[in-house]
């Protein structure tokens, strides 16, 4: 008898990560670059009921993701054939570009129910047309809950976490949240902060409790004054050095929610919700 396709098992979520590694390969010039971060979300009850097993799945997944890159680096062997590269992609190895992270977590969409899985897969790479620190290529797959898949791929300008990044650094964020300290460094003109989640994308994606906002903030540079604006885009509140950022909720229309946006001083404290605090510093104008 099959397996029932709307019954998630650990064997069922591992192959799919497998699948999705392979599907995001992206090639560099010397190299084929694979994604290392993999965000499974679940509903609560698929989550709950294998939170047991998290550990094990997580174990497995690693060891399965780092087999499978050693098979795909075998496969460039001259006596065999490499279906899933051509032309200029034969022979390159294959490379994760940082340690494998797979991490298990809940789908609080209103979609949830129908869908059974949903996986984002990203890895950081450079980009020829882009002079900052580089592209973050994002992969969603959704596998709805009688077994078929739906998957998009999306390529945005953004930063990496990163002591230091190279290219044009307009300013730097230090903050703790529940997975350590981290020094976060702001590359580009806007700059979307929050927890994030399948269906809202941040550039800076906080592990935090519920009051932080998946979208909680967003940070301006007017490319023109080199000057910044901070808006407030959540339920609970964001502060400037203690003081209330108007929130966006204060109308409907363009014109209000683009009144509610504020000078951001070139070093402040940006309180989200009262619970995490970022430190915010411009860096000196070349």
């Amino acid at each position: 008898m099959p397996p029932d396709p709307s019954v998630l098992t650990p064997e069922l979520i591992i192959d799919i990560l497998l699948q999705e590694m392979e599907a995001g390969i992206c090639p560099t010039y010397y190299t084929n670059l694979v994604p290392s971060v993999f965000e499974v979300y679940l509903h609560i009850d698929d989550l709950q009921r294998l939170r047991p097993l998290e550990r094990r799945m997580r174990d497995e997944a690693v060891r399965a993701l780092s087999e499978k890159l050693t098979q795909l680096n075998r496969s460039l062997e001259p006596k065999l054939k490499l279906p899933l590269t051509t032309g200029k992609t034969r022979g390159k190895p294959y490379e994760a570009l940082g340690e494998w992270s797979v991490e298990f977590l809940e789908n609080v969409e209103d979609d949830a129910k129908d869908n059974a899985l949903t996986i984002h897969s990203t890895f950081p790479f450079s980009s020829d047309d882009d002079d900052r620190v580089g592209v973050l290529t994002e992969r969603i797959t959704k596998r709805k809950t009688d077994g078929r898949t739906v998957s998009t791929s999306t390529n945005r300008s953004g930063n990496l976490e990163t002591d230091r990044a190279p290219g044009i650094v307009y300013a730097t964020l230090d903050y703790e949240d529940e997975t350590g300290r981290h020094t976060f460094q702001m590359t580009k003109d806007i700059l979307k902060i929050g927890r994030g989640s399948p269906d809202h994308w941040v550039d800076l994606k906080l592990k935090a409790q519920k009051d932080v906002s998946r979208e909680h903030s967003q940070i301006r540079r007017d490319p023109v004054t080199g000057r910044f604006f901070l808006s407030d885009l959540s339920t609970l509140g964001t502060t400037v050095d203690g003081k209330r950022v108007p929130p966006r909720s204060a109308g409907n229309t363009a014109g209000v929610e683009a009144s509610t946006e504020i000078p951001l001083p070139n070093k402040a404290r940006i309180g989200l919700a009262g619970v995490l605090f970022l430190d915010f510093r411009a860096s000196k104008p070349r």
